[in-house]
């Protein structure tokens, strides 16, 4: 799939404007995770955002770099724990206790990884690779232990008065918390401290976890500035030129955006990204974590691409609608290769003795469709006993015909269109004069096709394997009676 139709004449204007400008270095996309949980797919689409640019600029042969900012620096919270480990009550009694130190410093749960940020960064990459999204971390522990801060430091601590006036002056309707969020160096800890003072070049600061207060040069105080200050010092560091925002961080009041712009001009050197603004995800509870396994990335990206600026409330049924929309194979759409196609294939798979990992994708996102947004089973059901003893001998004879003419046809004519099947099918149906309004709905429960796509489609697509089986269990019955 071209994903440029994507880029919509606003936001290739703001590309532009900005390359036009940018020509002694590269071009930088930035983004940015925090490594505490692997979360569900409402956040995707900043990232889906970050790497259509990128790509749209190297297409253009602009030298362009796609960095992805791990804030594991910053302290662990309850609730992204109990999401991280699957609320599991045994992970969250062994971890509890490390709420609020730096997720860096933490434990892998899993004991897999060096560490807690390790095993969620890589969740989070592995999910971004099968998206096709390939960016360059770079966590903010490493930037502040390797003293790439160390100049916004001196910045801050020699002029943090002068910053909260300034904020006060220009957003007087945002308030600050925390300029900085000191690391207590005895129960290492970062969530309850608090600067107390700040006396030639000495930091005071305190922990109310620990009830200890500490003094050190602000050189060799370790923390991390407040989200706001810290992202306005990282767009002079790295020269950050695009940005995906969504609208909550644009209010020019108290959005994070304006703020650490302000920020930048006023003490950090004044760099600052142009801004790829999005909609939000507004999603069904019960979609979460299922879109991803379920839906090909064509359909994702049409799904979260397509009208940037605007929220998007994601339902079951919106994804069937789309998926209705989106070709997998020979001009079939998704949902109808699920609905006709995928119960006999799987059949066929499974019957070959071939193991799961010879498993094509469509299979795969297929049967993960199939279970979590259609709710049905994947398997084909044959034509049951129950049913078949209800049904009176001159309807069995006139759907066993029906069938045995769908079975002729595509075992002469193999490769026949869709279009050409389904006017030969309405050619049958006039010339022997069947009565549709009757017998369609018995043919539907006779193949498990009781919802769903056209009656032409499903013998279009569904396997001569499952449709002679279906016409000897009719006969049998046939001659029973």
């Amino acid at each position: 799939m071209d994903l440029d139709k994507f880029v919509d004449s606003d936001l290739e204007q703001i590309l532009e404007k900005r390359v036009g400008i940018v020509k002694a270095r590269t071009i930088v996309v930035a983004s940015g995770i925090t490594s505490s949980h692997l979360g569900d797919e409402r956040n995707l689409r900043e990232f889906l955002f970050a790497d259509l640019v990128t790509n749209h600029l190297r297409k253009k042969a602009v030298n362009v770099v796609f960095f992805l900012f791990d804030d594991n620096y910053d302290p662990l919270s309850f609730n992204q724990l109990k999401v991280a480990v699957r609320k599991d009550e045994k992970l969250i009694r062994k971890f509890e206790h490390y709420c609020g130190t730096p997720i860096k410093l933490i434990p892998d749960p899993y004991g897999c990884h060096d560490n807690y940020s390790a095993h969620y960064q890589e969740e989070i990459l592995n999910r971004f690779h099968k998206l096709n999204i390939f960016p360059n971390i770079i966590d903010s522990w490493s930037l502040y232990e390797s003293g790439v801060y160390d100049f916004a430091k001196e910045i801050v601590f020699t002029r943090m008065e002068e910053i909260r006036t300034f904020l006060k002056k220009e957003f007087p309707k945002y308030t600050v918390e925390k300029i900085f969020w000191p690391l207590c160096q005895q129960c290492h800890k970062m969530d309850k401290t608090t600067i107390d003072k700040i006396v030639n070049k000495q930091v005071a600061y305190s922990c109310t976890r620990c009830k200890k207060h500490h003094i050190v040069s602000w050189k060799k105080i370790k923390g991390k500035f407040s989200w706001k200050i810290d992202i306005a010092i990282k767009w002079n560091v790295f020269k950050s030129d695009f940005e995906p925002f969504s609208k909550a961080y644009l209010d020019p009041d108290v959005g994070s955006y304006f703020i650490a712009k302000s920020l930048s001009k006023e003490f950090f050197g004044g760099h600052f990204p142009e801004v790829i603004q999005y909609g939000q995800i507004l999603m069904d509870r019960n979609l979460s974590y299922t879109l991803l396994a379920s839906l090909p990335n064509g359909v994702l990206d049409t799904l979260f691409l397509s009208r940037r600026k605007s929220d998007i409330k994601l339902s079951g049924q919106k994804v069937i609608q789309l998926s209705k929309q989106y070709i997998v194979r020979k001009n079939i759409s998704f949902y109808d290769y699920v609905q006709t196609r995928l119960p006999y294939e799987s059949l066929e798979f499974f019957g070959s003795g071939k193991s799961l990992p010879e498993l094509d994708d469509t299979m795969k996102y297929g049967g993960e469709f199939m279970r979590h947004i259609l709710k049905k089973e994947i398997l084909p059901k044959l034509p049951t006993t129950q049913l078949l003893n209800r049904l009176n001998i001159k309807d069995l004879i006139k759907i066993g015909e029906l069938l045995d003419w769908v079975i002729s046809y595509k075992s002469t004519n193999p490769s026949v269109a869709l279009e050409t099947f389904t006017k030969d099918f309405k050619d049958l149906l006039g010339n022997e004069e069947i009565n549709i309004a009757k017998l369609f709905p018995i043919v539907r429960r006779l193949l498990s096709q009781e919802k769903g796509i056209a009656i032409n489609k499903v013998f279009y697509y569904m396997t001569n394997q499952f449709l002679n089986t279906s016409r000897y269990l009719l006969e049998k019955q046939i001659n029973k009676n």
